[in-house]
């Protein structure tokens, strides 16, 4: 069983681990951790990397599962991430081949961070082309061989690495590795899924 945490655009690392399996599990029923995927992915601009995160309430404090931490609109955070990602990707060859459904999603009124992150998984995996089950949780599962939970996180020296793909602003900044899948997307289209199969 492979369990991952909820992550909002994620990584390639992560769907990498999705391409490699036939069901996935994604939790619903850990303790929400500040400062990791959950809330926060990580583009490429013309400024260089840009890392995006969604403001959220923990209604109950360090207790509060994932599932129930709610969606902030203080902020116009949705305004503000569209734009960066718009401003980032809009001259890529396939951009406007997925923008306006990825638009619908952040803009439909989602109050739980688990619920905007599962829709969108679920789309990018469609969009990206892999076949696979991905289940939630329906309770709190305690660690497993292939727990990917703590692991996934943005404070932890990766081993992954991705085969190279042209990306919008290598020439000023370099490759950058595992990036949102937004920009593996954006860049490579129906290439994407191939880009992930020779990543290790």
């Amino acid at each position: 069983m492979i369990i991952l945490p909820t992550a909002y655009f994620p990584n390639l690392e992560y769907f990498k681990i999705l391409f490699e399996q036939d069901t996935v599990f994604v939790d619903g029923f850990e303790r929400y951790e500040k400062q990791t995927f959950r809330n926060r992915t990580t583009i490429l601009t013309a400024n260089g990397v840009l890392n995006l995160s969604i403001p959220v309430v923990r209604p109950n404090g360090k207790n509060t599962l994932i599932k129930e931490v709610e969606i902030s609109n203080a902020e116009d955070w949705r305004k503000d991430h569209l734009k960066a990602i718009e401003s980032a990707y809009r001259n890529t060859p396939y951009f406007e081949y997925y923008w306006d459904a990825i638009c619908d999603i952040i803009n439909a009124d989602h109050k739980y961070l688990y619920k905007l992150n599962f829709d969108l998984c679920v789309h990018l995996i469609e969009k990206v082309g892999l076949s696979l089950d991905f289940e939630q949780t329906s309770e709190f599962i305690d660690f497993l061989e292939n727990d990917w939970r703590k692991v996934l996180h943005p404070k932890k020296q990766s081993k992954f690495k991705s085969k190279h793909y042209i990306q919008t602003f290598e020439e000023r900044f370099g490759f950058q590795d595992n990036l949102s899948v937004l920009d593996l997307l954006f860049n490579e289209g129906p290439n994407s899924i191939s880009i992930l199969q020779e990543s290790n």
